[in-house]
């Protein structure tokens, strides 16, 4: 992996779950980042380094406002190397025949419009720069897997698969390098609305209750090795963009990357 110090990473969602830990393991690992999320983070959440780190209060579905944001951090920290496109929503839970059209709409303007605002505002950076980048959409197994009560979230999470495949296609003979990656079952406030809900809402929620009773959820921290692997690290072999961290030895097995 390449010298990390004096890169930069801007990270969407970024004051709780796994946009802070992913901000906490990046910052260790020597990198500058721009942080954004629709609310301040909570005590220690993300290190207090004025030096290192800009936050912004920002919502993804405010395009411009996410534009100005970019601007702002690269004036002051330098040219954005890694964009990692986390900020996401699980609500609405439910039938799809009970669930509110609002709810969806909002569902699809944070998860699928909130990941083509931020891949579009730095693409257009990346080329008026002529510089390279990486890309990293934060998706879900729910993307491929149908999930019962889950109808938003898995469609959401297929059209930012769809999204990453197409973009990478288009980008890749420019040097741009866009992923999609699913960090497995990580503990986060996310989960925990998912072991509130009623088994009529979410047949499933006693397995997620069972894989919380017994340890089996990961830190928000543990996707980072992985994602700092595929911006920094050699090109993973083959053309797959759409990954899995637990289907993927390159990234599952980080060797030296697992200090961090």
């Amino acid at each position: 992996m390449h010298a990390l110090t004096d890169r930069v990473a801007l990270i969407t969602g970024a004051s709780r779950g796994i946009g802070a830990g992913l901000a906490r393991v990046f910052h260790r690992s020597g990198l500058k980042l721009a942080l954004c999320a629709r609310s301040g983070p909570d005590a220690g959440e993300i290190p207090d380094d004025l030096d290192r780190i800009h936050f912004g209060h920002v919502d993804v579905t405010d395009y411009e406002a996410l534009k100005r944001f970019a601007a702002e951090a690269e004036e002051r920290l330098g040219p954005i190397d890694l964009w990692v496109n986390n900020a996401g929503l699980l609500d609405p839970i439910g039938p799809m025949r009970e669930v509110s059209p609002d709810d969806v709409r909002r569902h699809v303007e944070v998860n699928v419009l909130g990941v083509f605002h931020g891949t579009r505002i730095y693409l257009e950076r990346l080329h008026a720069a002529k510089r390279a980048g990486t890309i990293v959409n934060v998706s879900s197994g729910a993307g491929v897997r149908p999930i019962e009560g889950w109808g938003a979230y898995c469609a959401g999470k297929a059209a930012v698969d769809m999204l990453t495949r197409v973009t990478a296609l288009e980008e890749r003979p420019h040097g741009i390098r866009v992923y999609a990656l699913a960090p497995g079952v990580i503990e986060t406030g996310m989960q925990e609305l998912i072991r509130r809900q009623d088994a009529h809402d979410f047949p499933d929620v006693e397995r997620f209750r069972e894989l919380h009773s017994s340890g089996n959820l990961a830190d928000p921290e543990s996707p980072a090795p992985a994602i700092l692997r595929l911006a920094f690290g050699d090109r993973l072999p083959g053309d797959s963009v759409v990954l899995d961290v637990r289907d993927s030895p390159e990234l599952r097995d980080l060797g030296a990357f697992g200090d961090l």
